[in-house]
């Protein structure tokens, strides 16, 4: 057991051991949180930094990539106020409103920790709400109907299409980790542009305007998500020299690694999950924990599965590590739930402890070779922090020592599981 793994063992067990030998627990079995009161101003110091994570992709978009994102958004909107205040129907016209101060919101976001394939995935959501606005008043004056949007559609549904058909995964030659990553990214945009710009997507507004600006919206946020993925391509592999097919190498580790998986491809049984636990743990921290992690071994799984079916071998192998990852923290924390682990906490202390395990274990997760697979996975343990923390700063918190404490270990137990999946993977993908 590594030195990570034990302190991340003693965060979850330590202080209901002693607690025990005591007599008076810190994480009692019989508690029930509505009989708990946590200190507020405690749980209000619970948030502190988090590591810092660099790109998980050798090459990032360029800066001219980026500004021209931001230019679209700007030219959809182009001097609507007027425009807006001349629609005479309130609800529409407060839709409009709220969709353009949105987007505009996102250009005027200046996040200095943002890596520029963060800051480019962010505005492709922007420029939907944008164009949101700019369709809704051209369909509004008579310049755009329904029947002309199905006409866009089909265009970039099959431009979207046409990217990924005969898609070839070049590489450097010694590099596979680096091409997985960045071709795992590129490939990921450009399903979903296909997905969202779907003929049969579920629509919301039986207003003529409103339901051309829905319609134009999530063609435009597929167009986004295909356009972003077409000039990445062209811009990595106008970087490589010495180019390399990975091909069939990606398909090989993704037959071996989605074997592995696809047992677990089916949602997972409640009842026979938390049957495997030999004390009962109904409405505790610990049937949160094992149910999400669960859910994300599922996940996992069936995205791996299916895209392997497909054919995105990329997908299906960032994929499957997840879930691999996600099926070793499971069984992690079945053991020590056994034990007596993440029962109803009777104070903050242990919620501290455990957020500061997990943050221990991100760390020596991101330290952990080869590190653009462990970025890949890190997001899996971030990001409950960051959502446990969000939700403490923003005082939404019903549950502190059921949802926060979940969430914490649920983190602490991936990036304790996580590394040895990052160091098999990076083997298979070298040999």
């Amino acid at each position: 057991m590594s030195r990570h793994t034990r302190r991340s063992l003693l965060a979850a067990t330590g202080t209901a051991f002693i607690g025990t030998l005591a007599g008076c627990s810190e994480l009692n079995p019989l508690s029930s949180e509505e009989t708990v009161e946590y200190d507020e101003s405690a749980l209000a110091t619970l948030p502190s930094d988090l590591p810092r994570m660099a790109a998980a992709i050798p090459v990032q978009p360029t800066s001219a990539h980026l500004t021209s994102a931001r230019e679209r958004v700007h030219s959809l909107l182009e001097d609507p106020d007027t425009e807006i205040s001349e629609v005479p129907n309130g609800v529409v016209r407060h839709r409009l409103a709220r969709e353009r101060d949105s987007a505009r919101a996102a250009l005027a976001q200046n996040d200095d920790e943002s890596t520029r394939i963060d800051a480019l995935a962010g505005l492709t959501y922007p420029r939907s709400e944008a164009m949101f606005v700019h369709a809704g008043l051209a369909a509004f004056d008579g310049d755009l109907t329904a029947a002309d949007i199905a006409a866009r559609r089909d265009r970039h549904h099959h431009d979207a299409g046409a990217f990924l058909d005969d898609y070839r995964y070049v590489g450097p030659s010694d590099d596979p980790v680096g091409a997985l990553t960045e071709h795992a990214r590129i490939v990921g945009w450009g399903r979903t542009g296909i997905r969202l710009t779907e003929a049969n997507r579920r629509h919301e507004y039986e207003n003529t305007v409103l339901h051309v600006a829905e319609l134009a919206q999530n063609i435009e946020w597929g167009r986004a998500y295909t356009a972003d993925a077409r000039r990445l391509r062209e811009h990595y592999v106008a970087t490589l020299n010495d180019q390399r097919d990975y091909g069939n190498r990606f398909s090989r580790v993704a037959d071996t690694l989605v074997s592995d998986i696809d047992s677990h491809v089916d949602a997972p049984d409640r009842e026979a999950l938390m049957s495997g636990v030999e004390r009962n743990i109904e409405n505790t921290v610990a049937a949160k924990l094992l149910e999400e992690l669960a859910r994300s071994r599922w996940s996992g799984a069936k995205m791996a599965v299916e895209d392997h079916d497909d054919g995105r071998d990329t997908l299906a192998i960032v994929s499957a590590m997840r879930a691999l990852a996600a099926d070793r923290a499971l069984a992690d924390a079945m053991d020590i739930i056994s034990d007596g682990a993440y029962s109803v906490p009777e104070s903050i202390d242990p919620i501290e402890a455990e957020r500061t395990a997990a943050v221990e274990e991100l760390r020596a997760l991101l330290d952990t070779s080869p590190a653009l697979l462990a970025r890949r996975l890190a997001v899996y343990a971030r990001n409950p922090i960051r959502n446990a923390d969000r939700d403490i700063r923003e005082d939404t918190v019903s549950s502190p020592g059921r949802y926060l404490y979940a969430q914490y270990a649920v983190a602490n137990r991936f990036a304790a599981a996580a590394p040895a999946i990052v160091r098999r993977v990076g083997d298979v993908l070298v040999a």
